[in-house]
């Protein structure tokens, strides 16, 4: 079949309406999807929801997967399935962290080790010289332990959701999968 084969104007016209209605079918499951999400996942500021929220937009945007499911071999044996895995409120040693971003099968792990995002809200941060200490002291046990720690304030995320995750994504290989430039904040999602 080598000749080129075109659509009639009547089926490309009922494409585009079905498009549309697909994507809102698709909005829909997104919207319940995350909202399940961010109530389950023991995420408890509105700063971490929009973190999350601008994760989980921006990995299928740059066409990556966000925390894919296992993927189950021919012989049965689950393995990780390949994309970025964005982990609310996880224990490390002592300290629970905010989020850790991770990859696996977008490139060498030893390339793209681990990120901690730690989203400083003013009510929960640097309040003391104690809080400070306790703060440093983490820092450098994370990055002891192989970890990359970014901190964002809660102004940062609050103005600009999207460029704080992108940051954040970004250190685990997010523009390599979709090859983009870098974060433009008058198309966050890198649409032409």
């Amino acid at each position: 079949m080598s000749e080129n084969r075109k659509l009639t104007k009547n089926v490309t016209d009922f494409l585009r309406i079905a498009s549309a209605d697909y994507g809102k079918i698709k909005e829909q499951e997104f919207s319940q999807d995350l909202f399940c999400q961010l109530i389950e996942r023991e995420m408890t500021s509105p700063i971490e929801h929009l973190f999350y929220l601008a994760c989980s937009v921006l990995c299928p945007a740059h066409w990556e997967t966000i925390n894919p499911e296992p993927r189950t071999d021919h012989n049965g044996v689950d393995h990780l399935g390949c994309g970025i895995f964005v982990a609310p409120q996880i224990q490390i040693g002592k300290y629970r962290v905010d989020f850790v971003i991770s990859q696996y099968g977008i490139g060498p792990e030893g390339f793209y080790p681990p990120v901690v995002v730690e989203l400083d809200g003013h009510d929960f941060h640097d309040k003391d010289k104690t809080q400070r200490a306790y703060e440093k002291a983490r820092d450098r046990f994370l990055v002891k332990a192989g970890y990359r720690v970014l901190h964002f304030t809660g102004s940062e995320v609050v103005a600009d959701p999207y460029k704080v995750a992108y940051e954040a994504l970004d250190l685990v290989g997010l523009s390599v999968c979709s090859g983009s430039e870098g974060y433009d904040p008058k198309n966050p999602l890198g649409f032409e």
